[in-house]
């Protein structure tokens, strides 16, 4: 992909934690950070101003990037469709399970938690150049228990939708906040409770936060 050296892009809206993934990286020979953003915008704008000899190979991604987990989901559906896009592979605090697979299924090539060590990082931004799936602990943990049918796979916007209603939104509150209108988050939640199995508001918020389906906070 980039020849011997591996080139990425750190996108994360934390200052300190992008300079101190730049340090980590660049201390091995093989690696080079030629780029940081803060955001979906900025990540796209980089990534189409950057000359040849700087295009990066992997795309290190904070899903959460200031407005919600499911934020960098975003970046991750916009660069699938790209040709010659660099590889996506997330470096991200939120390991709710749909979190997880709304960022593998749109294309990331692996989930990592920011609770991994300095050669851990290092070794799976080598095998996502190689383009080989990396994924960390909580990922692993999350798709073993979906392929065993402990856990629902809602879409992204399903997964928004229970979010808010975690947060404790009313209907008109969250069609005003997704700028949807009243009856499309009726008819999301009708999906949510089918797909969880439950009849009411309060038994999805108690299922979402028992298996881990969001986080709150």
């Amino acid at each position: 992909m980039g020849g011997e050296v591996v080139r990425v892009l750190v996108v994360d809206d934390h200052p300190a934690l992008r300079l101190g993934v730049r340090v980590m990286l660049e201390d091995q020979p093989d690696l080079r950070v030629v780029g940081e953003a803060d955001g979906v915008d900025p990540a796209l704008r980089l990534l189409a101003d950057s000359p040849a000899e700087d295009a990066p190979d992997v795309v290190l991604l904070d899903l959460n990037l200031g407005s919600g987990p499911l934020q960098g989901v975003e970046l991750i559906e916009r660069l699938a469709g790209q040709p010659d896009a660099p590889v996506v592979l997330v470096f991200s605090a939120y390991g709710a399970a749909q979190e997880v697979f709304a960022a593998l299924d749109a294309g990331a090539m692996g989930f990592l938690g920011k609770d991994v060590g300095a050669d851990a990082l290092v070794s799976a931004v080598r095998a996502a150049a190689r383009g080989e799936s990396v994924l960390g602990p909580v990922a692993v943990d999350r798709l073993l228990r979906r392929m065993r049918g402990g856990i629902p796979a809602l879409s992204r916007r399903e997964a928004e939708v229970l979010r808010l209603l975690v947060d404790g939104l009313s209907n008109r509150q969250i069609s005003a906040r997704l700028f949807i209108s009243e009856a499309t988050a009726k008819s999301h939640l009708t999906n949510i409770y089918a797909k969880l199995g439950v009849e009411s508001r309060g038994a999805a918020v108690a299922l979402a936060l028992r298996e881990g389906l969001l986080r709150v906070g």
